[in-house]
């Protein structure tokens, strides 16, 4: 019985993501407002076609852009959880496993 390991599954960096996403959604609404924010001060000293132009396209990207909370709403939501399922139950079989790595020698 020497030769036993003790089998472990690390779970840490599927937390991190999901912590870190939680960051990344804050600084990303950050970013959005910012945005805004120079959009209507810098439409609101231009007019022209080119102002037009501008606007049309910086509303354009803002729409494709949506929010990225939504997407790692589906990623964590979605992957991530059923990753993290998968590790728990392989995780639950690890700790029956280290109760008794060799049960042909209990024989």
């Amino acid at each position: 019985m020497a030769d036993s390991k003790f089998v472990s599954v690390d779970t840490s960096k599927i937390t991190k993501f999901k912590n870190d996403s939680k960051d990344a959604i804050k600084e990303f609404k950050e970013i959005k407002k910012e945005f805004k924010r120079i959009n209507k001060e810098l439409l609101a000293a231009w007019e022209g076609e080119g102002a037009e132009a501008y606007k049309f396209e910086t509303d354009n990207i803002l729409e494709k852009i949506k929010s990225v909370d939504d997407v790692l709403d589906a990623i964590n939501n979605g992957a991530v959880s059923e990753i993290r399922q998968s590790y728990s139950d392989m995780d639950d079989e690890m700790g029956e496993y280290n109760k008794n790595p060799y049960p042909e020698e209990d024989n």
